[in-house]
């Protein structure tokens, strides 16, 4: 398992530095749209404060999810259209069968079994307590990739499901990439920054309309089962690109020295009269055709010695 971990690793160091290059060709500069540690209240919007709040004590938001109940907590963010990066810590404490914790990038119907949504899962479901990266376009296309081990790695040697655990600390980092056009997860243990597991999708087209971070439950319609546990350290960053407008150059003036010649009087002598001649532009002429006639008269005489 530590080997395919490292395998998984490296696959994930391989997926950075193939977008290093399309995301380096356009200078573009990192602003953090959104940003909170819950030292104090985050100020998000709510349908059921019991479920979803902050928790001054501990200084991270809580959240219970349930399904039937359309529950939700968000915080309004001003997205473009731009690369992203979504990093959040996530403790779950309990995960009931059928339960689910989701929480990402999303657009204002804040359903996540709909367009538009960058959303990372964690869910006790039919294959185990998985961890999932979930992406659906304006066009409500679906790409997913799950930690359920035919999802991501197949017939693979040393292929695994890797189940997310109850009380413990999660760092997820999730990004989409606008230049390659894909979405990728990384899920790290918190204290040990050991890898528990990553991996991407193609999503193949831009994504627009999303205009918050939130935690949801609507679509899900399995009522009863919940799931409760803690958010912490929530930063949503973007990356803008930089108009940069060409310069002309200034040509480089080379000064130059003017040096003043003095002027001298030549004497002048008288010269005799020229003697008139027959002038260049009439005798050319002449000259020419009278060269080549000799030419030619040179050629039939030898024709006729052989």
């Amino acid at each position: 398992m530590k080997g395919f971990r490292i395998l998984m690793l490296l696959l994930l160091g391989c997926c950075a530095i193939l977008a290093f290059p399309a995301t380096a060709a356009e200078t573009t500069v990192k602003s953090v749209l959104y940003q909170s540690d819950f030292s104090e209240s985050p100020g998000w919007n709510t349908n059921s404060p019991t479920r979803y709040y902050w928790d001054p004590s501990l200084e991270m938001y809580h959240f219970k999810t349930e399904g039937g109940t359309n529950g939700y907590a968000f915080i309004p963010v001003k997205y473009n259209g731009q690369s992203f990066i979504i990093d959040f810590d996530v403790v779950i404490l309990t995960s009931q069968k059928e339960s689910g914790f989701r929480f990402g990038l999303i657009s204002s119907e804040m359903d996540f079994t709909r367009g538009t949504n960058v959303l990372s899962s964690f869910e006790n479901g039919k294959y185990g307590k998985i961890m999932s990266l979930r992406v659906i376009d304006q066009n409500n296309q679906l790409r997913e990739a799950t930690s359920y081990y035919t999802s991501y790695c197949g017939n693979l040697p040393g292929c695994q499901t890797v189940e997310f655990k109850e009380n413990m600390t999660y760092h997820v980092t999730a990004r989409y990439t606008k230049e390659l056009q894909h979405a990728d997860i990384k899920v790290t243990e918190k204290e040990s920054g050991e890898l528990v597991w990553g991996y991407f999708v193609s999503v193949g087209r831009d994504l627009f309309f999303m205009d918050r971070l939130a935690i949801t439950t609507r679509g899900d319609y399995a009522f009863g089962p919940f799931l409760e546990g803690y958010i912490d350290n929530v930063e949503l960053v973007v990356f803008n690109p930089v108009e940069t407008t060409p310069t002309t150059a200034v040509p480089m003036q080379v000064p130059t020295d003017v040096t003043t010649i003095p002027t001298t009087t030549v004497p002048t002598t008288p010269t005799p009269t020229p003697t008139p001649s027959t002038p260049l532009g009439d005798s050319l002429p002449l000259a020419a055709m009278g060269i080549a006639g000799s030419l030619l008269g040179n050629s039939i005489r030898r024709k006729r010695l052989k």
